[in-house]
């Protein structure tokens, strides 16, 4: 059950980028950040009915204030990236989020990773470099010049190390609390924060929170079922191997963008993020 059920997070992750990437050719890209949130809110709210309000410790609201403060900025990177730059370029440098969390706890607390896990690594970074194969190579660096031109894998690189940062304040926060509380009171949150940055950015376009409706809570909707499986599987199994199999929806990312959006190279690129996939088993094994 917790496979099928972290399957289904994995495949509603690939389609909710799909489908935001579609609609922010009319859609600013800060009014879907902040709906992505908002529309949210009545969904999470009837969740926390139904869970309860669990006792709440004290680490709770430190770490809630840490993960907040840092997807402010990596949320409206993942939405900026995803419409800069092509699915398959973009979502498989997710794959990178285990790494950066390997080599802060390296350097805070001195753990290494284990053999497997540098096997892991490696397959992550040959996995990235096969994204940016365009064909023959006249160079060896071609596909590491190729992705760095590319401002929207550039800003999911930075996605992947600031969702590594906030990895650690995510889990003592729900240690604190419980899944469902700790989602919905981040929504929450989210949500009014992030009225100062749409005023600020898209003070013009911000009535599409109103006139796009339905196309945002589509989105929203994506992104609840993705939460509410992950947060099921979570109770079944380990996190680590439900986000191993939410990672492994690059592959669904790389197919979405080849049928919707004519993105090209399927083959080098599902073969890039095959590597990657197996890269994230390593470091979570």
């Amino acid at each position: 059950m917790w496979l099928v059920l972290a399957l289904t997070c994995s495949l509603f992750n690939a389609l909710q980028g799909a489908y935001g990437k579609k609609i922010l050719d009319r859609i600013n890209p800060y009014v879907l950040t902040w709906a992505m949130f908002l529309y949210d809110l009545p969904i999470m709210g009837v969740l926390l009915a139904i869970d309860g309000v669990p006792v709440i410790r004290p680490g709770f609201w430190p770490a809630l204030t840490v993960t907040l403060s840092i997807n402010l900025l990596a949320v409206t990177l993942y939405i900026q990236a995803i419409k800069r730059s092509p699915l398959s370029l973009t979502m498989p440098l997710l794959a990178f989020t285990p790494i950066f969390l390997v080599l802060s706890a390296c350097i805070a607390l001195g753990e290494r990773p284990g053999p497997l896990g540098m096997v892991g690594i490696m397959l992550i970074v040959v996995g990235a470099y096969c994204l940016g194969l365009q064909g023959r190579l006249s160079n060896i660096l071609d596909p590491l010049r190729y992705l760095g031109r590319e401002r929207g894998s550039q800003m999911m690189l930075a996605v992947a190390f600031l969702w590594g940062i906030t990895a650690a304040a995510d889990k003592v926060a729900l240690m604190n609390s419980s899944p469902v509380f700790f989602v919905c009171t981040f929504h929450l949150l989210y949500a009014l924060l992030y009225i100062p940055i749409v005023r600020w950015r898209a003070r013009q376009e911000a009535g599409q929170i109103l006139r796009r409706g339905p196309a945002l809570f589509l989105f929203a909707l994506l992104g609840a079922i993705m939460i509410i499986s992950q947060m099921t599987a979570a109770r079944l199994i380990l996190v680590s191997y439900v986000i191993a199999i939410k990672r492994a929806g690059m592959v669904f990312s790389i197919l979405l963008g080849y049928l919707f959006f004519g993105e090209r190279h399927l083959g080098w690129r599902l073969a890039a993020a095959a590597l990657m996939v197996a890269g994230v088993c390593c470091l979570v094994l």
